[in-house]
């Protein structure tokens, strides 16, 4: 139990192991600190979809469902004998492939993370912190190779009106910090479809995405500017930042659009 706590905690980047013991991340200690913390107990829906960004986003110690699946799968839908079947050749790339007991097992974490679990309920059947979030629901049935049906699933594609904007904007500034630290300009086709970008991790359509950055650049003019040229929209950071500050008013004066 210990172990599997202190790997999703590192999974989620929320504390990290130093020679002492552990420690929280300063995003942990933002936001879960037991002193001052923005939302020690988990309440804020906020916290939801931060955590999910926050382990989608994790290149140094990337949880293989979570990369698979939010930063590589093409389509909207899909199904456990395809999941696992693509989990195995990504798998077979590597010097030691896992077994397919271990690939479904993979499958059947992160499917359950995000769907609350059915029947019985109690301290044994709690939903997982990232199962509010609805970002994958089921679609229907279909047959797979062998003749057998079974679940399609699918990711909510529509719009993310509970992530407030200057959550939002924290997940830009932490994106462009790992992906284009020494840019001030990127296309916005990047923020879209671009790797562990927000259209990609948060599924979230490009006229939001469009949309948003529009209101970013009018708030925000010393920060974001918005360019067009030769057709091509780009995204302009005027000056860099860690987004923390935008994180702590997500907490305290959250703006939805």
């Amino acid at each position: 139990m210990v172990e599997a706590l202190r790997c999703w905690i590192e999974a989620f980047q929320v504390a990290k192991k130093i020679e002492s013991g552990w420690t929280l991340t300063p995003i942990g200690e933002l936001v879960f600190g037991s002193f001052g913390g923005l939302d020690p107990y988990l309440e804020d829906h906020s916290s939801s979809w931060l955590l999910h960004w926050l382990i989608s986003t994790n290149t140094d110690a990337p949880f293989f469902a979570w990369e698979c699946l939010f930063n590589r799968w093409p389509t909207a839908e899909f199904s456990a004998t395809a999941v696992v079947d693509a989990f195995r050749k990504e798998s077979a790339q590597n010097p030691k492939p896992a077994s397919i007991v271990t690939l479904q097992q993979h499958w059947e974490v992160f499917l359950h993370s995000y769907r609350p679990p059915r029947g019985a309920r109690g301290e044994d059947h709690l939903d997982c912190v990232l199962s509010v979030l609805g970002l994958i629901q089921e679609s229907g049935e279909r047959q797979n190779a062998a003749g057998k049906w079974e679940t399609l699933y699918a990711f909510d594609t529509g719009p993310k009106t509970a992530i407030p904007q200057q959550l939002f904007t924290f997940f830009i500034h932490d994106w462009w910090n790992r992906g284009f630290p020494s840019e001030q300009t990127v296309a916005l086709r990047e923020l879209v479809a671009g790797d562990h970008s927000p259209g990609r991790i948060l599924r979230m359509s490009e006229s939001e995405i469009l949309h948003r950055i529009s209101d970013l650049a009018r708030v925000q003019p010393n920060v974001f500017q918005t360019t067009e040229s030769a057709n091509l929209r780009q995204l302009r950071r005027v000056r860099s930042s860690n987004g923390h500050a935008d994180l702590r008013a997500a907490y305290e004066k959250p703006r939805f659009l």
